[in-house]
């Protein structure tokens, strides 16, 4: 007989009332430069259909058969393989993806919950530009402040294989990026804003950080504070690779506003991190080939990746819960 739980019904305690927050304990971005094995004809037929029935008939198909056709599968599996069992205690997982996905008729959050051990809540958002990774953070935080979830993974992807079109910003890498969250420890993080814009020119709110991490089409940001711009060319991992670099370079403790603009949807997204004098979550560049990802590290090795549970058996698997 299957479990029912609401989203939000607790499944540890929730953190005190003067707790510091839910943590961010470490930001991974991966990069997957090759292609992917290319699919058979045969399997491609209902995704083109598909696409025809939204985009109209292709008279060409090269954007297809000639793009990398890295699917949010092949990442979902070379972001488990890294991580391991850093993903042992997680029972709240958040994907987030730009676009449709370029093989694959399913979502990514059915194959991480065969993956990942135990049963984790899943939730995916999609198509939300910008906003989809601070939504994503804003739910993590709230289940993590209530109790509702004790770790948290929120896992941003792009990929580049798409039809022609007029989007403003289109994908020009197929990347991921994974947030680690738990309920403490690490580098604090605030509840992520997310406001709705009416006008093209809309002042920001006064800045109370150190350091701003700034979207490429945030164009009103306030004087005297250093400022590190994320790449243009990315729908929504822009500013979190960015973070990612900026953690990997151990900054000075201080409080750091990440913010985003979409350039179409009328989103404004902000969240405040406040990384400690010493020590920040762990952050290194992963590159994957054909969703096979190599750690680089200046002067490192290339350790063999981890699978879930290699690390203290994993966590036991529970009774399977429908959330409704």
């Amino acid at each position: 007989m299957p479990v029912l739980r609401r989203l939000g019904e607790p499944t540890g305690p929730a953190a005190p009332g003067d707790a510091a927050g839910p943590a961010l304990e470490r930001i991974v971005p991966f990069t997957f430069t090759d292609p992917a094995p290319p699919p058979d004809p045969a399997d491609m037929t209902p995704f083109i259909d598909h696409m025809e029935s939204l985009y109209g008939r292709f008279t060409d198909l090269s954007w297809l058969t000639g793009g990398t056709v890295v699917s949010y599968h092949d990442m979902v599996r070379a972001v488990v393989r890294e991580l391991g069992p850093a993903l042992t205690d997680v029972d709240l997982v958040i994907t987030v993806d730009a676009s449709p996905d370029c093989r694959h008729q399913s979502f990514p959050g059915a194959l991480l919950a065969e993956l990942l051990p135990g049963e984790p809540l899943m939730m995916g958002i999609s198509e939300q530009g910008v906003a989809g990774p601070f939504t994503a953070l804003r739910v993590a935080h709230h289940q993590l402040r209530t109790g509702g979830a004790r770790r948290a993974l929120v896992l941003v992807m792009e990929q580049s294989t798409l039809p022609p079109d007029d989007a403003a910003v289109r994908p020009t890498r197929d990347v991921a990026v994974a947030l680690l969250l738990g309920g403490s420890g690490g580098v604090a993080v605030d509840a992520p804003t997310l406001t709705v814009t009416r006008t093209d020119a809309v002042a920001g709110p006064a800045v109370d950080a150190d350091l701003l991490v700034a979207g490429a089409h945030v164009d009103d940001l306030p004087a005297g504070v250093p400022v590190r711009r994320a790449e243009p060319g990315h729908p929504c991992a822009g500013v979190w690779l960015a973070l990612a670099e900026l953690l990997a370079t151990a900054p000075a403790g201080g409080r750091v506003l990440v913010v985003d603009r979409d350039p179409v949807l009328p989103y404004r997204c902000a969240v405040t991190l406040t990384v400690p004098a010493t020590g920040q979550p762990g952050a290194s560049a992963h590159t994957a080939a054909r969703g096979r990802p190599t750690v680089a590290r200046p002067g490192g090795h290339h350790p063999t990746p981890a699978s879930p549970g290699a690390e203290g058996g994993g966590r036991p698997r529970r009774t399977r819960e429908l959330v409704r």
